[in-house]
């Protein structure tokens, strides 16, 4: 038991150093909601619930309704962009720069996308603009929990073993909102060209041949994946939760327990279609859990009537690994998923390019592995039934790792800004932003050769971008409620609310607010 608690302390001293924000990933694993040891489901619901006296069934039941959003949108949104940034500037090649001035090749601290890249071509080449990204979560479900106490023809003091089952059902919303401020609109090249960026992302890049004699892009295919279309919901069981515990000690001012788990997934998987899409749940992740808890009493009253009691709780899991949909970047390559590739030399010289981020997507296997909660309350009890609690919980978790279920195709190899002119040229160099001068590889000579030195590997993938990095965050939360023991099945109603806040960006941070209703049988 002591060791048990030796972890908690151990995790809050590692919190104390600064995790860094990241950038340019693609998949955000939200922590779900009404789990063991968070807050909207421990208060006024603790084990001691369940025994109430002889007569009893020694069970008790409660439901809970919950809501919330996200915050801080700015600091989510350089979790998905690149160069650290929560706003990008979207340019052609001769778009004017701070100034007036014109650049052949844009300066790379002026344009953060090279805008042919989401099929934006004009006639002067200096379409420009300026597009905010705001990510949001809302939140609202409802939670339920039944401990039952066992061993029968025991007093009810001696029933020390019980098992729980609790599961939330919850509406998950997701929107990643795009503000786009266009500076120069130019002229389209065709008309099925894109003349924003809000409508590429949403996936509509559609084929197009160029005019004869003007330089453009030809996708050949939309957007399949890493899409912005809108507010994405879901709505689902998460997973369910089923412990057996055992009481360690049962006295009126103290009390322990510890016990072991499972975790099975009913919610969704990630699908890779939309960036930040909504995922109810563990992301179809089996676990298996363990952890305790610890109550003692501070304070009584001289008449008895009022006490303050100190709870701690913790909670330890393990996922196993699973199989899913990602996309990911190129090492050193931001958003390189968005930029244009050949699936083969046949189309690199027939200068057929297609969109990076459909062949960038696969099936992936994702090991979440360790997490761990840790919550400590002062619980406040007066003789009339009122009880109020203040607390704070810490939770960690570790970085995930992912991996290709399949191999990678060897036959990949990045476009060049502008393939249209037969052969098409690739550019192992190029970036999001930046094509180099004398980077580009012809095909007019040496063709096969040429291409198989520049084609894309699996060492080339950054997996770490398709992965959700180790994550860290703290919660400050308050509850109030009443109970009323003196009726024959004893009755609880609550209120509370927490804010969850983290010191980089790869936890969310939100605010809850929830109601409960329990009773114990």
């Amino acid at each position: 038991m002591r060791k048990q608690f030796l972890i908690p302390l151990l995790l809050l001293v590692a919190s104390t150093s600064v995790l860094a924000n990241v950038t340019s990933h693609t998949f955000f694993s939200v922590r779900p909601v009404f789990q063991s040891a968070f807050p909207e489901k421990i208060t006024m619901f603790r084990n001691s619930r369940a025994k109430v006296g002889d007569d009893s069934w020694m069970g008790a039941m409660q439901a809970v309704v919950f809501g919330g959003r996200s915050t801080n949108s700015k600091k989510l949104a350089r979790f998905f962009l690149p160069f650290g940034k929560d706003t990008l500037v979207f340019a052609e090649n001769g778009a004017p720069a701070a100034g007036g001035l014109v650049f052949p090749n844009v300066d790379p601290h002026f344009r953060d996308v090279a805008a042919e890249f989401f099929n934006i071509q004009t006639t002067g080449d200096n379409f420009q603009s300026t597009v905010a990204f705001r990510p949001r979560q809302t939140y609202v479900g409802g939670g339920f929990d039944w401990i039952q106490y066992f061993g029968w023809g025991c007093d009810p003091c001696d029933k020390r073993w019980w098992f729980e089952v609790s599961f939330p059902v919850v509406n998950v919303r997701n929107e990643v909102k795009l503000t786009e401020s266009i500076q120069s609109q130019g002229t389209a090249l065709n008309a099925s060209v894109n003349t924003s960026v809000i409508e590429a992302f949403a996936g509509l890049k559609p084929f197009f041949s160029p005019n004869a004699g003007v330089a453009g892009i030809v996708t050949g295919s939309p957007i399949l994946f890493g899409k912005i279309d809108g507010r994405k919901s879901k709505t689902g069981v998460a997973d369910v939760e089923i412990k057996l515990g055992y009481d360690w000690a049962c006295e009126e001012c103290y009390h322990a327990y510890s016990y072991i788990g499972v975790v099975v997934p009913t919610g969704n998987k990630p699908k890779g279609e939309f960036v930040f899409e909504p995922i109810v749940g563990n992301n179809h992740h089996v676990g298996v859990m363990w952890g305790g808890a610890f109550g003692f009493e501070l304070w009584r009253g001289c008449d008895g009537s009022k006490s303050i009691c100190w709870e701690l709780e913790t909670n330890s899991r393990y996922l196993f690994r699973n199989t899913q949909t990602r996309s990911f970047d190129l090492i050193n390559k931001e958003w390189s998923r968005y930029q244009l590739i050949f699936v083969s030399q046949a189309d690199a010289q027939a200068a057929a390019a297609t969109e990076g981020i459909n062949e960038f997507t696969r099936r992936v296997r994702v090991k979440p592995r360790f997490s761990f909660d840790f919550n400590s309350g002062l619980v406040f009890t007066t003789g009339c039934g009122f009880e109020g609690e203040l607390g704070y919980n810490f939770w960690a978790r570790q970085g995930e790792k992912v991996t290709l279920r399949d191999p990678f195709p060897t036959t990949i190899a990045l476009s060049s800004l502008l393939p249209v002119a037969a052969p098409g040229a690739i550019n192992r160099a190029i970036t999001i932003r930046e094509e180099f001068d004398g980077a580009d590889v012809s095909l007019a000579a040496n063709a096969a050769q040429r291409y198989t030195n520049n084609r894309i590997q699996e060492q080339d993938i950054d997996f770490g971008s398709a992965a959700h990095p180790c994550a860290l965050s703290h919660t400050v939360y308050g509850s109030l409620g009443f109970n009323w023991d003196c009726m024959c099945w004893p009755v609880f109603v609550g209120v509370g609310g927490s804010y969850e806040f983290a010191s980089c960006n790869t936890a969310l941070e939100r605010w809850m607010v929830w109601g409960k209703l329990g009773v114990s049988i």
